[in-house]
């Protein structure tokens, strides 16, 4: 069946550690303050995702095999076949089932928001549903899932005593959608060259060119929203100055393709630009 390191590798940790696993936690602190909560919250967080990317693995082994970059890094296991398709579907079983079963321990609102994450992650990845190869709705699904919802998750787990549609909440909602959006776009950039003729996602379908002014504007969108929040919380200069330099993460990610499309000679587009 492998072992548990290759399994964990099924997790793709090093994708999401840094970034989706506080969603939930910021949602918890927004309802409640700073509690012990936030320890169940994180379990709950660290599941939940890490439920998407195994599902996703899952759903995209034969495009991995053609897809050098993760060859090389062994993003998915299942590709070189040193974890089985028996025992990765009991780890997505695992996966779904311990944040269920926790959140029921706190709030019910919160188990039908983890089961609907739950459900999307899985209609982003599956057939016949596969929503990260439909235009659009891809980035769509992905706002919401891995933004707004992660968000509602902690925040709802926390029994909050603020309104969901409160400006506060619906500002924070709408900010962690476009940064959803935002980052998706930025993986799909920089697996441009990998997906082309071998998936349709909306990157591939706009093409390079139009793909950098849709990263534009969402990363505009985000910055405004932020803007919002702040209207609404009054941020903590510190937490808002901080917030805006995370903007640069982006940026940095995406460094090499922008060296290679603007500051060196650009590579040719499809004509579909």
């Amino acid at each position: 069946m492998g072992n548990a390191a290759d399994y964990f590798r099924m997790l793709r940790v090093q994708d999401w550690i840094f970034g989706y696993f506080f969603i939930p936690g910021i949602g918890s602190i927004a309802a409640a303050g700073v509690t012990p909560l936030l320890v169940p919250v994180a379990v709950i967080s660290f599941c939940t995702i890490a439920f998407g990317f195994v599902i996703n693995n899952i759903a995209d082994v034969e495009i991995d095999k053609v897809h050098t970059g993760k060859c090389a890094m062994l993003k998915n296991p299942l590709v070189s076949q040193s974890v089985t398709l028996r025992g990765t579907w009991i780890l997505v079983v695992s996966l779904a089932f311990v944040p269920l079963c926790l959140s029921l321990l706190w709030s019910v609102p919160a188990f039908f928001s983890i089961a609907a994450t739950l459900i999307l992650f899985t209609a982003y990845s599956i057939r016949p549903f596969r929503f990260k190869e439909r235009y659009v709705l891809d980035l769509v699904t992905h706002g919401v899932m891995a933004g707004a919802m992660l968000f509602l998750v902690g925040y709802l787990l926390s029994l909050p005593a603020i309104p969901l549609l409160s400006a506060k909440m619906v500002s924070l909602s709408v900010l962690f959608t476009c940064i959803g959006c935002m980052a998706l776009v930025v993986h799909q950039i920089g697996d441009y060259r990998e997906d082309c003729g071998h998936t349709t996602t909306t990157v591939v379908q706009l093409g390079k060119r139009k793909s950098w002014c849709l990263f534009a504007v969402l990363m505009a969108l985000s910055l405004i929203a932020l803007a919002a929040v702040n209207l609404v919380v009054t941020l903590e200069p510190w937490v808002l100055w901080g917030s805006v330099a995370l903007f640069a993460i982006p940026i940095f990610l995406l460094r090499n393709d922008i060296r290679e499309d603007f500051i060196h000679k650009p590579v040719p587009d499809p004509d579909r630009e």
